[in-house]
């Protein structure tokens, strides 16, 4: 007698389809001769496990992190362009995280993180980790193709500044970023029916994939439940198992 090999993996992936966040660096209003940062103060990062497919801008990521893809822009939309200045973002301190956590930067093309950082770590003379904002000698712009990623589950209270290479202005105002990695979901199974019934606890706001695999190669998508929305409670999907000897299922979360 043939036994059905059924297994569901506890393995959440950020799509590539989710959406990146901007802080624009311009003219502090406050202080015209000043720096100043505008955007979101939150990060959430979903872990991606390795050899998966991160983003459209970062193919190259290798998995293995909770990564966000924050983008530091200089483009005057929000605040004042600072003609006349190079801005670039220091990082000032990891003010708080887990325990023996570190914070990352990936530049464009990098398949290592280009710095990290421990949490409890502060900016000293000779160690101030940063990054260009501006693409030419304008200083207008802004890069894709790179991220931040933290290596543990847990909240991260980072602080960054911007100065400018040009010394036209002074230095920013510190602004904190609190990045939410968050730790991955248990996914459950049964056979009932004939049919494999999977349940788990959505993520408001997030949306899933559940994919098929008979191999653990190569995954499909279950087109049944393509585009679940979460809701903060319990979803349960169901596909037939009828002719399949072996088969895996998984959950790809995704905003």
């Amino acid at each position: 007698m043939k036994k059905l090999l059924l297994l569901a993996l506890c393995l959440f992936a950020v799509h590539g389809l989710r959406a990146h966040d901007h802080i624009e660096v311009g003219i502090d209003p406050d202080v015209p001769g000043r720096l100043g940062l505008s955007g979101p103060g939150y990060q959430l990062a979903l872990y991606v496990p390795k050899g998966e497919p991160f983003s459209f801008y970062l193919p190259q990521f290798p998995g293995g992190y909770y990564p966000a893809e924050l983008t530091f822009s200089a483009e005057g939309d929000v605040l004042d362009f600072a003609t006349g200045s190079l801005p670039k973002i220091e990082l000032v301190s990891l003010t708080s995280g887990p325990e023996g956590a570190h914070f990352s930067f990936w530049e464009v093309g990098a398949t290592t993180p280009t710095w990290t950082r421990p949490v409890g770590w502060a900016a000293a003379d000779g160690d101030r980790p940063s990054i260009v904002v501006y693409e030419d000698g304008t200083g207008y712009g802004h890069i894709h193709g790179r991220a931040f990623t933290v290596d543990k589950p847990g909240l991260y209270q980072v602080v960054f500044r911007a100065v400018d290479n040009a010394s036209a202005r002074t230095a920013s105002l510190p602004k904190n970023v609190t990045f939410e990695a968050l730790l991955t979901p248990q996914l459950s199974i049964k056979i009932q029916n004939g049919d494999a019934k999977l349940a788990f606890t959505s993520r408001l706001n997030l949306t899933y994939d559940l994919q098929v695999s008979t191999n653990l190669q190569t995954w499909t998508n279950v087109e049944a439940h393509r585009f679940v929305d979460g809701t903060g409670g319990v979803i349960e999907l169901s596909d037939p198992l009828a002719g399949r000897l072996r088969v895996f299922y998984r959950l790809v979360e995704y905003y």
